[in-house]
């Protein structure tokens, strides 16, 4: 028989008590962010459905388009500045993306030689060296990636 170490917490509501012992915490945590996460995935792809029959059919390639302007980094959460790609195909500003590879390699997340590291998105190993700097030449220059 396991013998149950966690310690219970009452939260008292004006509806109930909830009792949630510190084993479920994280597992909590995990949930609600998966849900927000899915959310947030599914409330973008609501924004971005064509709006025009022109639109539709010029995005038939299942492609999501988007400016290049109105892209947010997740790493500043500010509009793109010297909009960086990865290989593995995420968009950050060039100084947030060079700060995050060699932050990465300092905390020792990645054993890595110089100028590599993880990705603050999906963790895969990035290069600064394969990064690739996305020049803009008009304001309305438009992006796709795939959906």
């Amino acid at each position: 028989m396991r013998i149950k170490s966690a310690i219970e917490y009452r939260i008292a509501t004006d509806y109930d008590i909830i009792e949630i012992s510190s084993e479920d915490d994280d597992e909590v945590e995990i949930l609600e962010f998966r849900k927000i996460t899915q959310d947030l995935i599914n409330s973008t792809d609501h924004e971005q459905q064509p709006q025009s029959q022109q639109e539709k059919q010029s995005n038939s390639g299942h492609k999501v388009t988007k400016k290049l302007s109105d892209i947010q980094c997740p790493i500043c959460f500010d509009i793109v500045e010297n909009a960086t790609t990865t290989t593995c195909g995420h968009i950050f500003c060039l100084q947030c993306i060079e700060q995050s590879i060699s932050s990465s390699r300092a905390r020792g997340q990645a054993n890595m030689p110089r100028g590599k590291g993880l990705c603050p998105l999906c963790r895969k190993v990035v290069s600064f060296k394969e990064t690739i700097i996305l020049k803009l030449k008009k304001a309305d220059t438009v992006f796709r990636e795939p959906k």
